[in-house]
């Protein structure tokens, strides 16, 4: 049972705005939610379904299901964001959830927002929160696995802080983010603007689109830092 004294615990919601003004409500993912789900993963591009689940995924599974939403709060937490259609009915245009590994201090994040809501804050507002979450429930890093052609990730690389390691995992490159002091009243979005998870989170919310240029520069220093650490 997750402790009431939670900030984030099933009764919190929040209001937020996107970039392009529309209203979203965020709140703890629920177990009825399991038809938001099968929607929301219709309405992501083949490429965000690659990059949350590292295979071009078409459906989910009724084991699946129950896992993406029948959560302990704990061990396994998600937030969700909706948002009512034209017609009034509610949809959900986004997640994000963290799972603790063997170390309880220790969680691995993933977001997922459909690509209507893409590069207009809606990640950030998720992440950023969701880091809040983890901190209040004694997370301390979190451990996320990247494309190598997850261009927002690599923008970031070029800004990397004390506070982050990483190493790569076959053709993945595991990225170590000690998380940043959030405040937890009502605020979790005044986190440190200096610091790494902060930028991290920023690039991903608003979509770092303008790295073409730097890409293949970028891809060059991941390759000598890799023979570098081996």
């Amino acid at each position: 049972m997750v402790d009431s004294t939670l900030h984030f615990d099933s009764h919190w919601t929040e209001q937020v705005t996107l970039a392009d003004g529309r209203e979203i409500t965020l709140r703890l993912v629920r177990p009825e939610d399991k038809d938001l789900f099968v929607e929301g993963l219709a309405r992501l591009s083949d490429e965000s379904r690659y990059r949350r689940f590292f295979t071009h995924k078409t459906s989910l599974s009724t084991g699946e299901l129950r896992y993406l939403t029948e959560l302990d709060g704990e061990r396994h937490f998600a937030l969700g964001a909706l948002e009512r259609d034209p017609a009034g009915a509610t949809r959900g245009v986004g997640v994000a959830r963290f799972v603790r590994l063997q170390d309880p201090h220790v969680a691995e994040p993933a977001v997922a927002v459909v690509d209507a809501c893409q590069g207009k804050g809606l990640g950030k507002h998720l992440l950023l929160r969701l880091c809040a979450a983890a901190t209040e429930r004694g997370v301390h890093t979190f451990r996320a696995e990247v494309l190598p052609d997850n261009e927002p990730i690599l923008a970031l690389l070029r800004s990397l802080s004390s506070d982050v390691e990483t190493r790569w995992k076959d053709d993945l490159l595991v990225v170590d983010m000690t998380l940043p002091e959030v405040a937890l009243d009502h605020q979790p979005h005044e986190a440190p603007h200096g610091h790494v998870l902060y930028r991290l989170l920023s690039h991903v919310g608003s979509g770092a689109t303008d790295v073409a240029r730097t890409l293949d520069r970028l891809r060059l220093q991941l390759i000598r830092g890799r023979h570098a650490g081996s």
